[in-house]
Formats: C-alpha cells, sequence, structure tokens
C-alpha cells in the first residue's frame, strides 16, 4: 500500500479526507497558513487512531462521534475560508468525495443562534464556504464548485434545506450569469435543471430514496444560449451531469435512512434549525404557510415560489434594457419549464398550495415567452 492510500487511517471517512489533507498541506503557502497546516497534521494524527464508529444519530458524518467530526472537518473549511486556489481545489475534491460516497448525512440548514457551532453547523458552515469558493475568479473552481453542489443536492442522506438550499441554487445562477467561460455558463445551467429535476422528482414521491432521470443538455439549450457553445460544450456538460450522477449512485445505506427517516415525515432530526434569513434568489418565507407537508415537500413549494418571483423581476427605470437580469428572468423560467415537464399528481390534487391552475398559466406563459425568444433568435 503506498503512503497516499495509508493517510487517514481505516475508517471511510478518513480515507476520503487524509489524501486531501496532505494535498493541502503540500499546497499550502506555510507562512500565511500556518494555523490551516497544523490542523491539517493535527487531523491526520487524529484519522490514524479513528476507527469506524457505530452509527451516532447525532454526528453529521457516518463512522465518526460528533465531537471526532467537527474536529476532522475542521482544516477542510479553514481551506475553504482561505480564498487561495492552491488549498481550494483539493479542498472542493474531498467535500465532494464526502457527498459522493454518503459520509455526510442528516438536514443541512441554517442554525438558529444558539447552534451556530458545533457538529450540527459545520457540514452547513461547509456548504456556504463552497458557495463563495464559486467567486474566487478561477475557471476550474466554478467547475468543480458546480460538481459540490450538484452532489450535495444528489446525495440520498442529506437534506439540503431553507437558505442553504436557496443558496446553492443562487450560487449557480451566478456562474450562469457571470461564468468565466461559455462552458462554465452552460454547465451552470445544467446543473440547476439537473437540481430541479432532483428536488422535483422527491417532492412527487415525499421520499429521498427516489431515482433522478438526468437532464438532457442539448433539450435544456433548445431556445436559449446555443451560443455559448465552445465547440464541445454540450458533450463536455453532459458527460460532467453524467459523472455526477453516477458518482451519487448506490450510496444510500438503509441504516442512515433507518436513523434520520424522520426527515420524511417533517418531524425533528439531529441537525434541525430554525428557517430564517433572505437571498438574493428569494426571500426565506413563514413556511408555516404549508402547514403539514413534508421538509422535502415545503422546500419544493418555496423553491418554486421563489423561481416564480425571479422570473417577474423587472428592470429599474435606470437600466431598462439590463442583460444580466434578462438572462436570469428567462433561465428562472426555463427551469420552471423542467419542473412542470416532471409535475405528477402532488400539483394536480394538492389544493392547499392551490398551484394547478396557476401553474397551467404559467407554463402556457412560458411557452409564449420561450417561443418569442426562438424566433427573435
Amino acid at each position: 500500500m503506498s503512503v497516499s492510500q495509508a493517510l487517514g487511517g481505516k475508517s471511510r471517512c478518513g480515507r476520503a479526507i487524509g489524501p486531501s489533507l496532505d494535498k493541502i498541506v503540500k499546497n499550502a503557502a506555510w507562512r500565511k497558513h500556518s494555523h490551516l497546516v497544523s490542523s491539517c497534521k493535527s487531523v491526520l494524527d487524529k484519522l490514524d487512531s479513528i476507527s469506524e464508529a457505530s452509527l451516532d444519530p447525532a454526528s453529521p458524518v457516518a463512522g465518526l462521534s460528533p465531537a471526532d467530526a467537527e474536529f476532522v472537518l475542521q482544516p477542510l473549511l479553514l481551506a475553504l475560508d482561505a480564498a487561495y486556489v492552491k488549498v481550494a481545489e483539493p479542498a472542493l475534491e474531498c467535500v465532494f468525495k464526502l457527498f459522493s460516497r454518503g459520509l455526510f448525512r442528516g438536514e443541512i440548514e441554517r442554525p438558529d443562534g444558539e447552534a451556530n457551532s458545533g457538529a450540527s453547523s459545520i457540514v452547513y458552515r461547509i456548504v456556504e464556504s463552497v458557495c463563495k469558493s464559486g467567486g474566487l475568479g478561477d475557471e476550474g473552481i466554478e467547475l468543480i464548485v458546480l460538481r459540490v453542489l450538484l452532489s450535495a443536492v444528489r446525495c440520498p442522506c442529506v437534506l439540503i434545506r431553507g437558505d442553504c438550499l436557496v443558496n446553492v441554487v443562487r450560487t449557480c445562477y451566478n456562474v450562469y450569469l457571470g461564468g468565466l467561460s461559455g462552458t462554465n455558463q452552460i454547465c451552470a445551467k445544467s446543473v440547476l435543471g439537473q437540481i430541479m429535476i432532483i428536488i422535483f422528482s422527491r417532492m412527487e414521491e415525499d421520499s429521498m430514496d427516489v431515482p433522478a432521470s438526468i437532464i438532457s443538455v442539448n433539450e435544456l439549450l433548445e431556445f436559449t444560449d446555443k451560443n455559448l457553445n465552445e465547440g464541445n460544450s454540450i458533450y463536455f456538460c453532459q458527460n460532467f451531469i453524467n459523472e455526477v450522477m453516477d458518482a451519487s449512485e448506490g450510496v444510500a445505506d438503509k441504516k442512515l435512512f433507518s436513523s434520520w427517516g424522520q426527515l420524511q415525515n417533517g418531524n425533528a432530526s439531529p441537525l434541525k434549525a430554525d428557517n430564517k434569513g433572505e437571498s438574493d434568489v428569494g426571500e426565506t418565507e413563514d413556511v408555516a404557510e404549508s402547514g403539514g407537508c413534508s421538509k422535502i415537500r415545503e422546500d419544493g413549494f418555496h423553491l418554486f415560489k421563489n423561481l416564480c418571483k425571479l422570473s417577474m423581476k423587472f428592470s429599474s427605470p435606470e437600466h431598462p434594457d439590463d442583460q444580466i437580469l434578462l438572462r436570469g428572468k428567462t433561465l428562472s423560467l426555463e427551469l420552471l419549464k423542467v419542473i412542470m415537464d416532471k409535475a405528477g399528481p402532488v400539483w394536480r390534487l394538492n389544493e392547499r398550495q392551490a398551484f394547478h391552475s396557476s401553474s397551467i398559466i404559467l407554463v402556457l406563459l412560458m411557452e409564449v415567452f420561450i417561443t418569442a425568444l426562438k424566433l427573435h433568435d
């Protein structure tokens, strides 16, 4: 066994994290990142002595106690917050492994004021830092951030909720609207479309353990954004989506589902927190209006309404021809169409949400609007 394979000890989490921490140490600027290097080395030493623990419902990492989970994940958070590409890249790749292998679990949302530290919030803080990394101005980092976020939403062992889910969607929007290449922008749009399919497939079944179809990038670009294609961009982005979805297949551990199955019926969970805060994509509302809905459906309805609001934003008198706003509105309509194309009984029969008639009208308006765009092009 090579040295890199031995890094991290015997636990599944250690095998995923160890090699990445070693890369972070090697890539860090030692004087500038001395605290980060010290944290990585301490965790590597700790991982050598950790063996796979029995399932602990209070831990956000499979096989680790809550205290060990917080300690082990700390250098990843430090690396992401360092805003330095050479240490952010291995940290992002590590977070991708943790999501795609089903090692993160539980609910991920903004913690309340009394729970903004500790094992219950560190995964939330990592996801928030991943989102911030999308603004580092590096083309490769943009793609890794998109990969991590899609893997996080796809992971059947975690439920991303409230502000955290809105921030994930907003980050993909930002890459789409201001990405460093046409390929990255197409990838961001494709990731958003795939996220919608995942969330609303789960919403229809009210279950996390639901297979999701894979979006067709070519069909998603049927009406708009073909000008972003840089030769083989569509082929590249389709493979990008396929690889992330395949990497996340088969990770669902039934023991994990039995330990936090309460997520699916709306009861409290080990990572439960209140839903607070605001977002550029849409404001977080009082979810009490969805009274009786499970958390999966609460967040689906909430995201749907946020997309509707964004699609109806108007330009200001000072900037009547705001092209970024127009692209954002168009993207929102296209994502709503992706949702409605997959619509099932929940949309047709849920009288409480009263989405049936309004959704039909919305689809008709979207089709007229997108057809007009097609003719204009």
